[in-house]
């Protein structure tokens, strides 16, 4: 009874004070039941998520945040404490969020046409969600390659829902946001066709420009074809190509440091690598990693005794543009002539084709 009259309340006082704050920036007020008085609250503004916007404290299950923003972006709300966070788009209106303590996600954001529009996006792939976590909760070690090719189609049913999504709202930033996001699933053809349904205003973005990049450098590379020559620097500063250490078989394993299935797999990959460099085995590691030094530990710790390059430009990285890498870990096999025979292949059926390869009875 109390949460609800609460609610009453707040709803009364934030209609109260919105021609106030209309045209003024961002005004969020919060209210977070049964989180304790002076608990800190930090608000994170995408693309920056590493970087605290503003803090502020809880006083009376309340909390305020103030300020201004060119264009509409991804929020994100979190005490570190309880754990508790949420995403949600933020923009130059009054935005009420009320939520509980320990259950964060699930508050209710008030205010935002952009995340209205999110909403309708969530609410369209309700059901493909429910069976991707289905999918998720049997997959075992025996049976997850199997399952993972369901799983990409099921990838693939939410991006054609986010592509219409796109034609029907044009105008909206949740629409630029998607497009982004699954550009590398797509590819650069498909991903220009989308890109023409949006407007004007959203193409002068700064996610626009990485759209129209990845259009220009994608090269959509499938098994069957050629390789991309890839040169960047690595931890020692000097520029490597890939086709300068290209051998029999080389796998072009993308990873990074902050990645966690990419380092519990690093153990097999240096296995596999001791039992046959010397036979013709060679693997180049391309780095999605921004921070040179913990980088460069990683290489360390897991002994990854083979050429690791970067560009340090994270998920922007120019080779992972070219060959269409948005998720890691991710990997090629090329031949000796250069061509992909292979991609996605680790735990048995690496190890399984590598012993097909070098004969290894």
């Amino acid at each position: 009874m109390k949460y609800i009259v609460t609610i009453i309340l707040l709803t009364a006082l934030f209609s109260s004070c919105q021609d106030k704050s209309k045209n003024k920036g961002y005004l969020i007020n919060g209210f977070a039941e049964n989180v304790s008085d002076s608990t800190k609250v930090l608000l994170y503004l995408y693309p920056k998520t590493n970087q605290i916007a503003d803090s502020t404290f809880v006083i009376n299950e309340e909390f305020q945040f103030k300020g201004n923003l060119s264009r509409p972006r991804l929020a994100h709300l979190r005490i570190i404490e309880s754990k508790d966070d949420k995403t949600f788009w933020l923009e130059n209106k009054q935005i009420n969020f009320i939520g509980k303590k320990g259950n964060f996600s699930k508050g209710k954001i008030k205010g935002s046409e952009t995340q209205k529009e999110s909403e309708i996006l969530l609410k369209r792939k309700d059901s493909i969600f429910k069976e991707m976590e289905k999918l998720e909760a049997k997959v075992t070690e025996k049976n997850r390659d199997s399952l993972f090719k369901i799983y990409e189609k099921m990838q693939n049913i939410e991006i054609e829902i986010n592509n219409k999504f796109i034609q029907d709202y044009p105008n909206s930033y949740e629409s630029l946001t998607r497009l982004n996001w699954s550009k590398e699933r797509m590819g650069s053809e498909k991903t220009a066709i989308v890109f023409s349904y949006l407007n004007s205003d959203l193409k002068s973005t700064e996610e626009a420009n990485a759209i129209e990049e990845f259009i220009s450098k994608n090269k959509n590379l499938k098994i069957g074809n050629k390789f991309v020559d890839i040169e960047q620097s690595n931890i020692y500063g000097e520029i490597t190509k890939l086709s300068q250490i290209h051998k029999k078989y080389t796998l072009i394993e993308f990873w990074a440091s902050w990645c966690g299935p990419c380092r519990s797999f690093n153990p097999e990959l240096v296995q596999q690598y001791n039992l046959y460099k010397d036979k013709g085995f060679e693997i180049f590691g391309v780095s999605l990693d921004t921070n040179k030094e913990k980088w460069r530990k990683a290489i360390e710790n897991d002994g990854l005794n083979w050429e690791n390059v970067s560009d340090l430009k994270g998920n922007s990285n120019q080779a992972a543009m070219i060959y269409g890498v948005r998720d890691i870990p991710d990997n090629f096999l090329i031949d000796k002539s250069g061509v992909i025979i292979a991609r996605f292949i680790r735990g048995q059926k690496l190890e399984e084709k590598l012993k097909e390869l070098f004969n290894n009875k």
